[in-house]
């Protein structure tokens, strides 16, 4: 009997396969001319109100609410995608139940549900979680990381993996900076060296501040 040993590493072969289906998932969005954008983020760090203050930017600007998409992520309920549903856009809600992360099967299965003839734009907001979206990419042209003041000024350093793998970074809730005792400035500095290349930008989705920053710099980039 051939008693050899052959060592794979399941961790980089999984990665490698999930690569493989977000670049093939990503060229399907490019043939029906839809950019989307994955918005990663702990619990509360605002991902929701941000995604529905972009598209009432986009609404004003001309888009129909039947070109904007939305994916929400989520281990349980559907609250999120209700509240963003109110606007219009087509949307599809995803339960995950145990997985604390959003993969690329479970984005083919949501699109099935919308009529990617119409759209446009898509957001994908992953489950709320720091860790476990940045090793899986959907195929989104950017990935978005919110990160919210309330969580404390620390947490670019402590997520260095999520951080250095955004495209865009988003300080939110910038309005509860004085009352949190963060210092804005140094929460820019740590992100921006471990990650020198993604555009930083402060807001918050509950006054407003900032947003329309946001907006350019996804539809520009």
């Amino acid at each position: 009997m051939d008693r050899r040993v052959v060592e794979v590493d399941v961790g980089r072969s999984v990665y490698e396969a999930n690569k493989r289906l977000a670049d093939e998932f990503r060229m399907l969005l490019d043939s029906y001319g839809v950019r989307a954008y994955e918005f990663m983020g702990s619990p509360g760090s605002g991902k929701t109100s941000l995604i529905e203050r972009l598209i009432g930017i986009a609404l004003n600007n001309g888009y129909e609410a039947s070109s904007i998409g939305y994916i929400g992520g989520d281990v349980a309920t559907s609250l999120d995608t209700e509240r963003v549903s109110k606007h219009g856009v087509q949307h599809v809600q995803i339960n995950t139940g145990n997985i604390c992360h959003l993969e690329v099967p479970h984005i083919y299965q949501a699109v099935e549900k919308l009529d990617l003839r119409r759209l446009k734009m898509l957001f994908i907001e992953n489950v709320g979680n720091l860790i476990c979206p940045a090793n899986f990419p959907l195929g989104a042209h950017r990935r978005v990381l919110v990160v919210s003041v309330a969580e404390g000024e620390d947490k670019f350093v402590k997520h260095p993996l999520t951080t250095r793998l955004a495209d865009v970074i988003v300080i939110n809730k910038v309005d509860l900076a004085s009352a949190a005792y963060v210092d804005l400035d140094k929460m820019e500095r740590d992100a921006r060296s471990l990650n020198p290349r993604a555009p930083i930008v402060r807001t918050s989705a509950r006054t407003g501040e900032g947003v329309d920053k946001l907006y350019h710099v996804l539809l520009g980039g």
